[in-house]
């Protein structure tokens, strides 16, 4: 099968990147994936999963089932190395390559979606500043899936939202097994920093500060981002 060719749109060789995470949850168009152990591509409709196919060793996959087993082939292997080249589509060429990813049968269902088929969207960054001015604040790093997506300040964000989603397990496990509901924020306090964990929609917030911080500042407006984020996501 063959796309059509679009735009070339750059390429990533760090998918970890904030940068790349972000400019693939907005993309349009074509995304075509090399690695040491197959190749194959994923159509996207400005950061939704339209279809998939992935083809190694152990076989061709398509739709939701080729997403799944990118998954499962990504390494953390010395020496694994893994390619996007982007192609952009105007409306004309995505109508054209969606209708070929229907025709082999590669198109994600709405059903099979969720989740795994939508990136979400971004926070307000103005909202975000807002946080970050607050005395005593030093970083923010909003993540996603233990990868950062948005950061403002000064901090290791790679290390931060890594750290922040093993934390937010071990939070989200204790309030299940407790029977407290769902977890509205998680703080972490030492002798001189603090740090917030919140949900925001389908992202995560982590706000890093000084001992001195206000807590029931940044905890208000913390609530507020969250109020925001969720009208958005619900669509009121």
């Amino acid at each position: 099968m063959e796309l059509p060719s679009g735009t070339p749109a750059g390429v990533i060789t760090n998918s970890q990147e904030e940068s790349a995470i972000q400019q693939l949850m907005t993309f349009h168009g074509a995304i075509e994936i090399d690695t040491q152990l197959g190749h194959g591509f994923i159509l996207t409709n400005h950061g939704t999963l339209v279809a998939a196919y992935f083809k190694d060793l152990s076989g061709s996959f398509r739709g939701k089932l080729a997403v799944d087993h990118m998954g499962l082939v990504q390494s953390d292997d010395v020496g694994y190395k893994q390619t996007f080249t982007l192609r952009s589509y105007n409306d004309d060429e995505f109508l054209r390559a969606k209708t070929i990813c229907d025709e082999e049968r590669l198109l994600i269902s709405e059903k099979e979606k969720g989740l795994e088929g939508q990136f979400p969207n971004l926070l307000d960054e103005t909202q975000l500043k807002k946080i970050l001015s607050l005395p005593g604040v030093v970083a923010i790093s909003v993540f996603f899936e233990g990868f950062s997506v948005q950061s403002l300040g000064d901090a290791d964000f790679e290390h931060v939202a890594a750290l922040a989603e093993d934390l937010l397990r071990a939070g989200t496990k204790i309030t299940l097994e407790m029977n407290m509901g769902n977890l509205d924020q998680l703080i972490l306090e030492t002798a001189t920093n603090k740090i917030i964990i919140a949900p925001c929609g389908d992202l995560f917030i982590c706000v890093y500060t000084h001992k001195d911080a206000h807590l029931g500042l940044l905890r208000v407006a913390i609530k507020n981002l969250q109020s925001e984020q969720n009208q958005s996501h619900s669509g009121l």
